[in-house]
């Protein structure tokens, strides 16, 4: 590899240099062509480019076919200067977003009175494209109205980018953003180009103050080599700097349960208040040398989830002695982060910033409850979340070479602790599957120290724009780490049929309910639990079955669950945007990365192809057509090593079916004692133990991704595109159980469970696999209007298709395979299947109307629509006795997914009007509204999905609609938000 890399570089130096045009993760490009009024082009012109807020001056000449590139240059504002002998000077005003190459004609007047000429609207300035991209500019992030002002969902705004289907797992979270119908865990977040993820599970570090992003890039599909470790989307943030002019803005925002609406499934509007506060403070160290950028926010929410038990479901709970409650549970959230940015230029070729943020997080209901989940059943999250970030660029317009590194230091100290000691429950009730006492994962603890280098090289050598350059990623996980799995225990609890069981007819039939509170049977039942109990050989004389709980199956982990681990990522790239002609660029590229994660199989790494194709017909100079094609390789998750690996060092979980598992359920706190080891007395059957390990030859999942479309610009600002995105997941990893219960034995699970599975010798074997594969298809049509001075917006519909045969990696969720040995027929709509989907978002300036009630005033929205999402029914009960206690039993004949979930549609708004005082203090109230005209809107994760056979054996299922099922309103279990007022002022100068 040394030595490949030498002789790229022998090559790409020792040829003559121009300079060219090349974007990168954080910057832009400029190129253009300097032509006289005979359109003939002009040599050896001078160009001066200066950013207006710092007076940033880069000078180049152009070539003998009169074109000049200036290239990494940072987004903002600038003045393109342009003279020549015998010629005026001409003046054009650029804006440079993140991301783009800005490709313009300027044309030069012959030297007159007149010797400066400012080009404007007469002289359009048009976009080279090929990746399927989103700009996020500082006008939007400051004027649209998000919530909570987290900007990440800004990129909810972009075509083809949806929430995150998969539910909200907690420590198991995701970025909650999906890309082209792929998970949200295969995704990209960088701020300043370096790496802003939690590589446990590919969800996302902590962030900062909206109030410190200068713009973002949202791109889906299609993007270059310098872009990696994400098989779906990416997302790049580039922070603000500071600038010739002191700035400084304080700002409050409120809402309360005064100004909002009801929760649906709310009896009563219940206390609910969020303020969010902070300021920032940017100006010149130095003029025209050094600056600095600092902010403060601080987010504090003190609000209730409505959990939708029934008091039936809370008085059984009780009789247990869990303390269960229904209605409005209280809960708080708190964040405070920081960011402060200094910028030095230490020359005119050599420039440095250096970055630190700090993020301080804690949330009381970090682990989701609500719906039929109860509040024992969350975790408290407490988090520190620091990082120290560096940049160096260096510029050379005699070697036309742009050289940049950077370095980052993170650490992250996260604990999540349960709010309940008790053993879990899993009960199926008449209102769905409840779920209440201790969380199955926790407590877990997330520490890491991350270290990264990246260095890269932009090139120019004829036609050729080269990039190149290497990133290294060392993730060091101390001791502290844990990895617990049921250490509380967990008691499952669905309707006992004793006939089917025990093989004989006439005998009792238990509900959910009725299995886990004694008080609810009959004298027939009592009596016949009586005689049950006296007849199970080694059954506890002291234990009475008829005044106990009944959990079919029963589980516990027992081991020490501390353990360090350590990450390596090490990627190199290398493209080439090629201008064949002057209206035709072809992008090639290839990617190298190789991951290594301690304890999982390695492999040699993987190469990734990209090519792309932009044309622009001279016939049509305001149409461009474009097309990419790609591999897209994803990093490996660590919190898959942890499970995996701690099975290997001896972390046992215990799986207890019935009738035994009757006898830790009788226990104080319903469980064994929470020890490393298993308590006295107890033998550890290899046949009863829950496992997990990796596949042998792993994989790293990837993805195809192939997409065209084409771009007509409709006068200066508006256009209009169409866009065809194809991607096909393929290694995608998951989990499946390998082991389970293929001969069961009439009347007898528990003996099944022992002698009957794949290999008898072991018990349920979970295995993380590369065996999974996904489809998406999706065509987008689109209108955007941006840089206008009035009216700025981004509409757009996309109809697309998912399908795949995978839910989530991630041992929290339920959708597992209903029969893990066939994973063909897995294979439906995928969860992350939206059909039909429409955004806009837009901001309007009112002034311009000349009527003097709106002067000042500045109106913004976003509208969001799409359709129901698919939801996998589920059966309750375990009708294949594979042995999963009904996890994932589906009712019988239904394939995966079948169901459709209620359309999701809602209205966000801002109004705000700003009061000039003086010359540069502004003052500005605004009212935000979210949700706008208080549509209900369900929540598919809280919905009740279970539907168990009746006492013959059939299912009562919900009525079709286009072939598949809908969700019945008494099947609806919570919903988002309703209608919230925000009120807020910001001050600035």
């Amino acid at each position: 590899m040394r030595n490949i890399i030498f002789f790229l570089l022998l090559v790409l130096f020792g040829t003559n240099p121009q300079v060219w045009a090349q974007s990168g993760s954080t910057t832009g490009a400029i190129f253009a062509v300097v032509k006289d009024p005979q359109d003939a082009v002009i040599t050896g012109a001078t160009v001066t480019i200066k950013q207006q807020e710092t007076n940033f001056i880069r000078n180049v000449e152009t070539n003998q076919d009169g074109t000049f590139q200036l290239i990494q240059l940072p987004p903002g504002n600038y003045e393109l200067s342009v003279s020549a002998n015998g010629y005026n000077l001409t003046k054009t005003q650029i804006n440079l977003t993140i991301g783009s190459t800005l490709v313009t004609l300027i044309k030069l007047s012959i030297a007159s009175v007149d010797s400066v000429v400012e080009v404007t609207a007469d002289n359009p300035v048009t976009e080279v494209r090929i990746e399927s991209s989103n700009i996020n500019s500082s006008n939007r992030i400051e004027n649209l109205p998000i919530n909570r002002r987290d900007f990440l969902d800004f990129a909810l705004t972009s075509p083809r980018v949806t929430p995150d289907r998969v539910p909200n797992q907690g420590v198991f979270s995701t970025s909650g953003l999906s890309f082209n119908g792929q998970s949200g865990r295969f995704n990209n977040i960088t701020i300043d180009g370096l790496d802003n993820n939690d590589t446990n599970q590919g969800a996302v570090r902590a962030t900062f103050s909206q109030e410190a992003v200068q713009e973002f890039q949202v791109v889906s599909d299609g993007y270059s080599a310098e872009f990696g470790r994400a098989l779906a989307g990416v997302v790049n943030i580039v922070t603000k700097a500071g600038n010739n002019d002191f700035h400084s803005t304080l700002f409050f925002l409120n809402r309360n349960d005064e100004i909002s609406a009801r929760d649906v499934f709310d009896t009563s509007k219940t206390p609910y208040s969020q303020y969010q506060f902070g300021a920032t403070l940017s100006g010149p160290i130095k003029r025209d040398k050094a600056f600095f950028f600092t902010s403060f926010e601080r987010l504090s929410i003190k609000q209730n989830i409505i959990v939708t038990l029934s008091d039936q479901t809370v008085k059984a709970g009780r009789n247990q002695n869990y303390p269960l409650k229904n209605g409005a549970e209280p809960f708080s959230v708190g964040t405070t982060s920081f960011l402060a940015r200094g910028d030095v230029r230490l020359s005119a070729q050599d420039s440095l910033w250096v970055r630190y943020n700090g993020s301080f997080t804690y949330n009381g209901a970090f682990e989701p409850f609500g719906g039929l989940t109860d509040r024992s059943s969350s975790g408290i999250l407490d988090v520190r979340d620091n990082s120290l970030a560096f940049n160096n660029t260096y510029f050379s317009s005699t070697l036309g070479l742009v050289n940049e590194t950077r370095f980052l230091y993170g650490r992250r100290k996260q604990s999540t602790l349960p709010v309940s000691r008790d053993a879990g429950v899993q009960l199926l009730t008449p209102e769905g599957t409840v779920s209440f006492g201790h969380n199955n994962f926790l407590p877990e603890f997330n520490n890491q120290r991350i270290y990264q280098i990246v260095n890269n090289v932009s090139l120019s050598r004829g036609i050729n724009q080269i990039k190149f350059g290497v990133d290294f990623t060392y993730v060091d996980r101390p001791p502290q780490n844990n990895a617990g799995l049921l250490p509380d225990g967990l008691g499952v609890f669905s309707p006992l049929d004793f006939s089917s069981l025990f093989g004989m007819p006439g005998l009792p039939f238990f509900t959910g309910l009725e299995a886990f509170d004694p008080t609810l049977r009959s004298p027939q039942q009592r009596a016949f639990l009586g005689f049950v109990s006296a007849s199970i050989p080694g059954f506890p004389s002291n234990i009475n079955l008829a005044d106990s709980a009944i959990p079919i199956i029963y589980l516990q982990g027992f081991g020490n669950k501390e353990m360090t681990f350590k990450e390596k990522l090490f990627s190199f790239f290398l493209q080439d945007d090629i201008r064949l002609r002057e209206n035709l660029v072809v992008k090639a590229g290839v990617r190298y990365d190789i991951n290594r994660l301690d304890f999982t199989p390695s492999n040699n790494g993987n190469f990734s192809p990209r090519l792309g194709i932009s044309y622009r017909p001279k016939k049509l100079p305001k149409m461009s057509l474009h097309a990419a094609y790609g591999l897209f390789f994803s990093l490996p998750f660590a919190r898959s090593t942890s499970s995996a690996r701690a099975s290997e060092t001896g972390l046992k979980t215990l799986l207890v079916a019935f009738p035994l598992s009757v006898i830790p359920f009788s226990l104080p706190g319903h469980k064994f004692s929470s020890l490393n080891q298993l308590p006295a007395g107890v033998d550890f059957v290899p046949q009863l133990n829950i496992g997990t390990q990796y596949q042998p030859d792993l994989r790293s999942s990837y993805s195809q991704q192939a997409t065209t479309g084409v771009d007509y610009l409709i006068g200066s600002d508006t256009t209009i595109s169409l866009t065809y995105s194809y991607v096909r997941g393929l290694k995608l990893l998951s989990l499946r159980e390998i082991n389970p219960v293929v001969n069961p034995i009439a009347n007898n699970p528990l003996q099944g469970m022992i002698i009957g599975r794949v290999d008898p010798t072991k018990g349920s074997l979970f295995e993380f696999e590369t065996a999974f594969d996904s489809y998406y298809h999706g065509f987008t049509i689109a209108l955007s209007r941006r840089l206008a001075k009035r009216l700025n917006f981004l509409a757009h519909y996309t109809f697309s298709k998912g399908i795949d045969n995978i839910a989530d990696f991630s041992v929290v969720v339920t959708d597992r395979q209903n029969n893990p040995l066939d994973i063909a027929s897995e294979r439906g709509l995928s969860l992350q299947d939206v059909r039909n989907r429409f955004s806009l978002s837009s901001t309007w300036e009112l002034s311009y109307t000349n009527n003097p009630l709106l002067r000042d005033f500045h109106l913004s929205t976003i509208v969001s629509v799409n359709s129901g999402r698919p939801y996998n029914l589920l059966a309750g009960v375990d009708l294949n006795l594979n042995g999963d206690g009904g996890l994932s039993d589906r009712p019988t004949g239904l394939g995966r997914n079948v169901g459709v979930t209620p359309g999701f549609a809602t209205v966000d708004m801002r109004l705000s009007r700003t009061l000039n005082i003086k010359e540069r203090y502004k003052i500005q109230g605004f009212v935000e509204a979210f949700n706008l005209f208080n549509r209900v809107n369900i929540n598919p994760n809280l919905i009740d999905r279970t539907f168990s056979p009746n006492n013959q054996g059939g299912f009562n299922l919900p009525p079709q609609e286009n072939g598949r099922y809908t969700v019945t309103a008494n099947r609806f279990r919570g919903a988002f938000a309703p209608r919230q007022f925000q009120v807020g002022i910001r001050l600035s100068f």
